[in-house]
């Protein structure tokens, strides 16, 4: 339980999973991958329409998050690891509200002032991006990319996206496992000695592995027609909805609905 789990397909390749929670047996894994798509977006969406300074009905949907995430067995370091990356991204493009919005100076750098507004702003920004990343975290720490393909595909995603999409997911762990049987060939071989040819090596191993993946692809199409393939990529498990799901789905979405009306209206 408090190990990491692992997929099959690790085995194979080292290459990191996102969905490493995702066979961890739970309500949240048990669920349809619709109802768990839906969930998640309508959190993140009630987050993102909130709005500026409602930090209570923040608070309000940051509750089903965590709960998500307890209850899917995710813990709280990892999921705050998994929204290290996105978040710095939005720090980056949003700390400029700190000097561009008007209003009483709080601090000076320099000959620019930054204001409380723009720290209260600039706050707020981050706030919506933690909910609404942390349920898209516990959303792909809890599906596998197949099932939350088939999840685009019953909300009518055009069925080019979501096989092109399928394709690319496939295809990335054959592009992982030969650049790695390429990187283990060349250290045995003690290549790449020193600056130039490190950079002759990595442009030999780039070329192998784009030739590589283009003959792979090719073998993997035809493989693909042999069996007939015919443009979907059909999903091998029938998932079931049960009354207790679709009695949470229903009342995940009237909270948020209700929160963030609530948060229009001002009564929180």
């Amino acid at each position: 339980m408090g190990g990491e789990p692992t997929g099959g397909a690790a085995a194979i390749v080292s290459f990191h999973h996102l969905d490493q929670y995702a066979t961890v047996p739970s309500p949240i894994t048990a669920a349809p991958p619709v109802a768990r798509l839906v969930g998640a977006a309508s959190v993140a969406a009630g987050a993102a329409t909130l709005p500026l300074g409602a930090w209570g009905p923040l608070a309000v949907l940051a509750i089903p998050v965590l709960a998500s995430a307890a209850i899917a067995r995710l813990p709280l370091s990892r999921l705050l690891a998994r929204m290290t990356g996105p978040l710095a991204f939005v720090l980056l493009a949003s700390i400029g509200l700190l000097v561009l919005v008007p209003g009483e100076p709080a601090a000076h750098l320099g000959p620019v002032a930054v204001t409380r507004e723009g720290i209260a702003r600039c706050g707020f920004v981050l706030g919506r991006a933690i909910v609404a990343l942390g349920a898209a975290v516990v959303l792909v720490s809890t599906t596998s990319f197949p099932d939350l393909l088939h999840a685009l595909r019953v909300l009518r995603l055009p069925l080019v996206v979501t096989a092109a999409l399928g394709l690319a997911y496939r295809l990335l762990y054959l592009l992982v496992d030969e650049l790695e049987r390429l990187q283990r060939a060349a250290r045995s071989r003690n290549a790449g000695g020193g600056d130039a040819g490190r950079r002759r090596l990595m442009i030999g191993v780039a070329a192998a592995v784009l030739g590589r993946a283009y003959a792979r692809a090719e073998r993997t199409h035809r493989a693909m027609v042999a069996r007939g393939y015919s443009g979907d990529l059909p999903s091998l498990q029938a998932w079931v909805w049960s009354p207790q799901t679709v009695l949470v789905l229903a009342t995940l979405v009237a909270l948020v609905a209700a929160t963030s009306a609530a948060a229009h209206l001002g009564v929180l």
